[in-house]
């Protein structure tokens, strides 16, 4: 069912390809090859544009990973579940064999100065940082990616890629033996953001204010690498492109990272690799998620307001942060508050409560003949075509999220009715696609526990309260009522949520 929507949509959509409003000066260029029906922001040309793929079955995508020199932040995880969800979509809804890699700096400024405070050799800080956020991105059900390429396993190669660009008079070197990339060498230099008057800070034997460091000359106590022109380390910049070329060759699908990597960084990768491989454009889509902020306050190390992964998964579950990032724009900010975080756990308990209460409904031998519902059928079919819609402009999954939710009140009203009609196919459909898109999100959908309690005794309970319940509602007793309600709440403070209905009650594990 999936290609032909996606031939309808490819169809469309190109016949209008010459109608797309007009680029910047420095305009991104439509790739050759084969579009896959999906439309992505670039910023580049400032609007949705078609992913077309080199092979209509294959496509290349790099992140910037982190600089390991501390433990990372919530807001590091956001940007990583986001992105993890994006390449979950292109993987499970388009068929794409997604070939991903990620960047490692273990050579950097500030990993040097966390060695120099606690007296450690700075290859041993880097090492005991990238195990750990190995660790928290497993604990966030993000996917580790094919490829793992760190700075000082690449080094001849990145002296390599700096060498080429002094040979092709595209970079110079100063008297401390540091090379910077010389931009008015480069006319297209700012077309990620057309940003032009910012700049490293500014050095007396810089060229140009824009001009930026490709190598690091020798400082005492610091790590160095012999080269050609001198000894020293590489700028940050450089070591993504040198990398990327090395695995990917000279063009790439996906270049990702979050919206604060855009300029400088990105900007100065675009440029120094279409310097070093002729090209006028390297990295074919640009993809930028938002920050996430505190009271419109970005979550930063700088400003000392983070919360680390461990601390947040104290209080809430992987799931509930990968719903957040489901419920809104991968590429707008999104605020982290306890409100935010509750919505998105509500969300989840219902999807939850609705699977529970969809199994003690099909498995209810007091129902009537099964028989078919073909307004539900009708209507599950205009929401998965409406979805799938939705994540070929530009991968909407907040849409997504709404429509699946109108879908499971829909149904919950059949299986909460109270009436002998019994449609079990339908409603087993339904169940079907909701777990399947849900889970194709990276969704895990499990319920844990710290007090790991017994499935069982809760059943046992949670039945012998209903039982109660409905003869003190019979008896009009609100002192039973009452004592029932408490029962509620303190079950819901050992993490068990009671969800009440006529017919038979369900409950999930809470975190």
């Amino acid at each position: 069912m999936i290609k032909p929507l996606i031939r309808n949509f490819v169809s469309r959509k190109l016949s209008h390809v010459c109608s797309l409003k007009p680029y910047k000066e420095t305009k991104w260029l439509m790739p050759n090859g084969n579009p896959i029906g999906v439309y992505i922001y670039n910023c580049i040309a400032d609007q949705k544009v078609p992913v077309i793929l080199k092979d209509p079955n294959i496509a290349t995508w790099y992140s910037c990973g982190p600089t390991v020199y501390d433990s990372a932040h919530i807001g590091h995880a956001c940007c990583y579940v986001k992105l993890d969800i994006i390449q979950r979509i292109l993987k499970s809804f388009f068929n794409i064999k997604l070939v991903t890699a990620m960047g490692i700096t273990d050579i950097d400024d500030k990993i040097i100065k966390k060695a120099k405070e606690t007296n450690t050799d700075f290859r041993i800080v880097a090492k005991n940082y990238e195990h750990e956020f190995w660790l928290d991105l497993t604990k966030l059900n993000v996917e580790k990616p094919m490829i793992v390429t760190r700075v000082s396993e690449y080094m001849p190669t990145i002296q390599n890629f700096v060498k080429s660009l002094i040979d092709s008079n595209m970079a110079y070197i100063t008297s401390d033996n540091s090379v910077y990339f010389d931009t008015s060498k480069y006319p297209s230099y700012g077309k990620l953001q057309n940003f032009q008057d910012s700049g490293e800070p500014t050095i007396s034997e810089k060229r140009n204010k824009m001009d930026f460091a490709l190598w690091k000359g020798f400082k005492p106590g610091e790590p160095f690498w012999e080269t050609s022109w001198g000894k020293g380390r590489p700028g940050w910049h450089i070591e993504c492109s040198a990398m990327v070329s090395k695995v990917f060759g000279s063009q790439i699908d996906f270049h990702a990272g979050g919206i604060d990597l855009q300029f400088p960084h990105h900007e100065n990768e675009e440029a120094q690799s279409c310097a070093f491989h002729n090209t006028r454009q390297w990295a074919n889509y640009w993809i930028h998620t938002g920050h996430l902020n505190l009271k419109d306050v970005k979550m930063s190390k700088s400003l000392q307001n983070t919360l680390s992964i461990p601390e947040f998964l104290q209080d809430y579950t992987s799931d509930t942060l990968r719903m957040a990032c489901l419920m809104s724009n991968y590429r707008y900010p999104m605020e982290y508050t306890d409100e935010v975080m509750k919505t998105a756990e509500t969300v989840l308990k219902k999807f939850k409560f609705f699977l529970t209460d969809v199994n003690v409904y099909i498995n209810n031998s007091n129902s009537g003949h099964g028989d078919y519902d073909n307004k539900v059928l009708d209507e599950l079919q205009r929401i998965e075509e409406t979805n799938l819609e939705a994540l070929k402009s530009d991968f909407d999954t907040a849409t997504c999220v709404n429509t699946l939710l109108n879908l499971v009140t829909n149904v919950n009203k059949i299986i909460k009715a109270d009436t002998t009609d019994y449609y079990p196919i339908p409603v087993i459909l339904t169940t079907q696609y909701v777990t399947d898109i849900l889970k194709k999100f990276g969704l895990k959908l499990e319920d844990t526990s710290e007090n790991s309690v017994s499935s069982s005794l809760i059943d046992t309970l949670v039945e012998f309260r209903h039982t109660v319940r409905q003869n003190a509602l019979n008896r009009k007793d609100k002192e039973m009522l009452s004592a029932c309600d408490t029962v509620r709440e303190k079950m819901k403070i050992m993490k068990v949520q009671i969800n009440d209905s006529k017919n038979t009650p369900s409950w999930v594990l809470t975190k």
